[in-house]
């Protein structure tokens, strides 16, 4: 009786520190978020390259567009890129961006 006993507490305790690591990595991650809320604006009406942090397959932007940044918002990016001769029009958040810069 007394080593289940001593098994279930070993397994708390376990699971426990396995919780308070988790918790701890998170905080450090948040620490390191970076917004280009502020520094987008410049680059308004402007030709740029954008560099994501993950891909967007369904806007067929699998690492980064290159185009007009056309408008943006406090969460969105409008970006019209050059396709086959044909312009359109792409829009993804604000925390998808990884990078930016103006391309002359």
């Amino acid at each position: 009786m007394t080593d289940i006993l001593l098994i279930i507490i070993i397994a708390l305790l376990a699971y426990v520190i396995h919780i308070l690591k988790e918790h701890t990595g998170n905080g450090k991650k948040e620490e390191k978020k970076v917004s280009y809320q502020k520094v987008l604006p410049e680059y308004l009406n402007k030709m740029c390259e954008i560099t994501l942090k993950e891909p967007l397959v369904a806007l067929d932007i699998m690492f980064s567009a290159k185009g007009i940044l056309i408008d943006l918002d406090e969460d969105w990016v409008m970006l019209e890129v050059e396709v086959k001769k044909k312009k359109v029009v792409k829009m993804f958040r604000i925390d998808n961006i990884s990078s930016i810069k103006q391309i002359l």
